[in-house]
């Protein structure tokens, strides 16, 4: 007989491992330990009181991982894993529907989940848990091999992020995937010194900048993409985009991007190469 349960804070040890055992072998991901974990809790505001494991005797048979962030009303499911000795009996079913129930009582109500646009398998199955499609993104690679610096090097600077908040960029009202929200990126600026600017100064102002977060030692992360001026910035920003790409082996990463923040045609433009699609399903949860 199987059994579930909502987690507690001291849970993160039993999360790590049902994520492994459940999630991975379906999922194709990477093994986690405690330290990623507790990245998704910094950057990606999991909570544990929102996360979920099913048990059968002593195996762990199935986890779902959710973040919370109330200040914009909104849930986001990380992972739905059910090990694949156990598929097909209802536990994934059960345990999405449950957080929902949760959250219906308790708020947020509106909860996301940001899918592989190919995983057709679970994209079905969020629907039958009555979750909808909603926007789509594209991943965007932009490798050294393409890359040839069309800027001096003495009008490109590493600024403060300071800086780069008192150049007051316009703000382009771009949907954003849950990982690079204005909060996500402060949650990394707070936790983590792997996050900094880039920029091209112009006369009496930066024109461009680039806000990269290098953690990751196989790639360089593109977090935001600022310019000044409408007209001559997207050809500015393609000088510092090739600029800062040349300066390392690894290639330049543009995860989860909507059209509203880059259109296909432009992100060509600069030279980046199309990768993986993503599509965000959502529901609003509703009491049982």
């Amino acid at each position: 007989m199987a059994s579930y349960r909502f987690c507690r804070s001291d849970d993160v040890p039993l999360l790590v491992d049902a994520y492994n055992a459940c999630f991975r072998p379906p999922g194709g991901a990477e093994p986690i330990d405690r330290e990623r974990f507790k990245w998704w809790i910094r950057v990606l505001e999991l909570w544990t009181s929102s996360c979920m494991v099913a048990t059968e005797g002593d195996r762990l048979i199935g986890v779902v991982l959710a973040a919370k962030r109330e200040n914009a009303g909104e849930n986001c499911v990380l992972a739905v894993g059910v090990h694949p000795d156990f598929r097909g009996l209802g536990h994934g079913r059960h345990m999405v529907t449950s957080l929902g129930q949760k959250l219906a009582i308790l708020g947020p109500p509106r909860i996301l989940v940001e899918v592989p646009a190919d995983n057709e398998r679970f994209r079905t199955f969020l629907g039958h848990c009555g979750y909808e499609d909603r926007e789509s993104f594209t991943d965007y690679v932009l490798e050294r091999t393409t890359a040839a610096s069309a800027v001096p090097a003495e009008m490109v600077a590493t600024i403060s992020l300071e800086e780069l908040a008192e150049a007051r960029f316009p703000e382009r009202g771009a949907e954003l995937p849950w990982g690079r929200t204005r909060d996500s990126i402060a949650r990394r600026q707070e936790y983590f010194e792997s996050v900094r600017a880039v920029a091209l100064a112009g006369a009496d102002r930066f024109e461009a900048a680039l806000l990269v977060d290098e953690s990751t030692p196989d790639k360089r992360e593109i977090l935001a993409i600022y310019y000044a001026d409408e007209d001559a910035g997207p050809a500015l920003t393609g000088g510092l985009l090739r600029h800062y790409a040349s300066l390392a082996d690894t290639p330049l990463h543009w995860e989860r991007v909507h059209e509203s923040e880059c259109s296909a045609q432009q992100a060509v433009d600069w030279g980046f190469r199309s990768a993986a699609n993503t599509v965000r399903m959502a529901t609003t949860a509703i009491p049982a």
